[in-house]
């Protein structure tokens, strides 16, 4: 049967704590060195007990291992590995296949999105090459999706994007960022200029349209597609955010997770982890991080998935300012909808603004410093991106229970104190309590074992059984229960965690298969090989590169080639695509600002466009 497995994000310990409290089934974070996004960095001790927290509830811990690498590197990033591996990391998420070359300790492997995985062809490559997770492209569609998981072998499992930012390139093949100030998303320290504004003109110079963020897209929400999405074979549901801040975590964890298992139950599926959340807040993703949302080609080519006025979080949509004044604006209900400190944008056809509520009076809200001079034109739409009072809430306890049962029984001049989770592990744990009296008055001392024994308060456990045999029942005083309550869950505990390791560390690693045809496997810079152990697993397969990463070649290498390749396209976003609209222009499209001047070739027969740097 398919376990199936909401994979969460983590910039820090504490955020991947949280995501597994609220019921992540794994969590994809950062070590200290190599992973694509540098700034979101975790030691390896600290790792160490995120791994003790995560596998208690039969959670992953997958480390993100997923830049291109300097020959240099590799045997720091071998060693590397192996210390995670010593500590209990569950799998890594890498990119450079010359760590496959290099002896990596025997851990399950996840071939990250940089990977570029868009064809059958290159899924069984990957999946020849060891990876028992392969990383799907957000551009596919559900039927590529389906066509992909089918050709894999059984145990190959698919992984999607399902929430979270988009970046505008196939994810591996963006070189904008190198280009313009020599910073690589491939070596973790993408720049975002696809965030950035710029001009829009034709081959002649003429202005197509006014300067916009014509390369930045809004943010992907498929939770109305998670049942397709099943269906089409994906395996594990991967949020996007290892920059995003933990309110941003918990509230979209907790959102996919309610839909995840509604979904898992009709299939007659079974989720990948153990243990119920208990959640103090009503989950929507509109509340927090978003840039307003769109599925994302999920269903074929999509129409406004761009993010033309903004690159920033707008949030949720509230309403329209049908009345301003100096510094504020009238909003029906306001008292009832807003907070003092909510943070607003206000998006008009000419600009879009933001800034806080200072003050709500009845119907009125102003806004900024009395000082300040805000204009908000009338008819303005109003969104919020700060939910004060949502926010507050996020801040509540989030605890993730595990039903247990507890059982008291005698045994030869003794009594035996037993736990067992009540989930399909079945770990069990016991205590021996010796030189006991038995109780006189058996029923009171029946309910006070029970009453005690199921205070398991801060504990991950809920007694939702306790059965007391009712011969000889002990007499015991209440300090002495607590005792061995607190041992007998310390023992379960040390159990789980001691099952947990033994399994993981019965894991074999596939070999990789040579004899497989590759035939269309990139063998050029877009390969993004960067170092001669990949260059030698590579030839292994019959495939030898032509062309090293452009990382290994100053920036300046870039001049009048291809910088990126995408599913999006400016004028099908403008209503004018060159398919359907009567006004044609003249390409290439030029897009310019003062860090880049671009090339855009639309791409008809792949619905999107390649981008070169002039």
């Amino acid at each position: 049967m398919r376990r199936i497995e909401l994979l969460c994000p983590a910039k820090n310990i504490q955020t991947a704590k949280s995501a597994i409290l609220c019921g992540a089934d794994a969590v994809y974070i950062g070590a200290n060195a190599f992973g694509a996004r540098y700034v979101a960095s975790n030691p390896t001790d600290e790792i160490a007990e995120l791994c003790d927290f995560a596998h208690l509830y039969g959670c992953r811990v997958c480390i993100t291992l997923n830049t291109i690498l300097h020959d240099d590197e590799i045997p720091q990033a071998i060693d590397l590995a192996k210390k995670l591996y010593d500590v209990g990391v569950d799998s890594l998420i890498i990119q450079d296949l010359g760590l496959l070359e290099c002896g990596l300790p025997p851990m399950p492997l996840q071939a990250s999105t940089q990977c570029h995985t868009t064809t059958t062809e290159k899924a069984k490559f990957l999946e020849a090459c060891g990876f028992g997770t392969i990383v799907l492209a957000r551009e596919l569609s559900l039927e590529q999706i389906k066509e992909i998981s089918q050709a894999l072998k059984p145990d190959t499992r698919i992984e999607c994007f399902v929430h979270g930012a988009l970046c505008v390139s196939y994810s591996g093949q963006c070189r904008l960022s190198y280009a313009i100030g020599g910073r690589s998303g491939n070596r973790g320290e993408c720049a975002q200029p696809c965030r950035m504004k710029y001009e829009l003109y034709d081959a002649d110079e003429n202005e197509i349209a006014p300067p916009a963020h014509y390369l930045s897209l809004r943010d992907m929400n498929r939770s109305q597609s998670v049942g397709e999405m099943l269906d089409a074979g994906v395996d594990i549901f991967k949020i996007e955010g290892r920059l995003k801040d933990e309110n941003y975590v918990k509230n979209t964890t907790a959102y996919y997770r309610k839909i995840l298992d509604k979904e898992i139950e009709s299939r007659n599926l079974k989720r990948a982890s153990f243990g119920k959340s208990e959640i103090d807040f009503q989950p929507d993703p509109n509340k927090t991080f978003t840039r307003t949302f769109c599925e994302y080609h999920l269903h074929g080519t999509q129409k406004n998935c761009a993010s033309f006025d903004t690159p920033k979080a707008k949030g949720e949509f509230i309403g329209f300012a049908k009345k301003t004044f100096p510094n504020g604006f009238i909003l029906p209900n306001a008292t009832a909808i807003l907070s003092n400190g909510d943070g607003l944008v206000f998006e008009d056809k000419e600009n879009s603004f933001g800034c806080a509520v200072r003050k709500i009076e009845g119907d009125k809200v102003y806004l900024g410093h009395p000082n300040d001079k805000i204009i908000v034109r009338a008819n303005s739409k109003i969104f919020r991106n700060k939910n004060v009072k949502f926010e507050s809430e996020l801040e509540k306890q989030i605890v993730r229970k595990m039903d247990v049962e507890i059982s008291v029984s005698s045994a030869e001049n003794a009594t035996l104190f037993s736990v067992k989770t009540l989930d399909e592990r079945a770990i069990e744990a016991s205590v021996k309590i010796t030189d006991i009296t038995n109780a006189q008055n058996e029923n009171r001392a029946i309910e006070t074992l029970k009453q005690n024994l199921a205070k398991l308060g801060q504990t991950p456990f809920v007694a939702k059984n306790i059965f007391v045999n009712s011969k000889n029942v002990p007499f015991l005083p209440v300090s002495k229960i607590n005792a061995i309550r607190r041992e007998l869950i310390d023992a379960l505990t040390k159990n789980i965690l001691d099952s947990y390791k033994q399994s993981q560390r019965q894991y074999i690693a596939p070999q990789p298969n040579f004899d497989i045809t590759t035939d269309t496997i990139q063998s050029d810079e877009l390969a993004n090989v960067l170092n001669s152990y990949a260059e030698k697993f590579y030839k292994k397969f019959g495939i030898n590169i032509s062309g090293r990463a452009v990382e290994s070649t100053p920036k300046e290498s870039l001049l009048g080639k291809q910088v990126m390749q995408t599913k999006h396209c400016i004028l099908r976003e403008l209503n004018l695509c060159t398919k359907t609209s009567d006004k044609k222009i003249k390409q290439p499209l030029i897009l310019k600002n003062q860090s880049a001047y671009l090339h855009v070739y639309t791409d008809c027969k792949n619905c999107g466009m390649n981008i070169f740097y002039k």
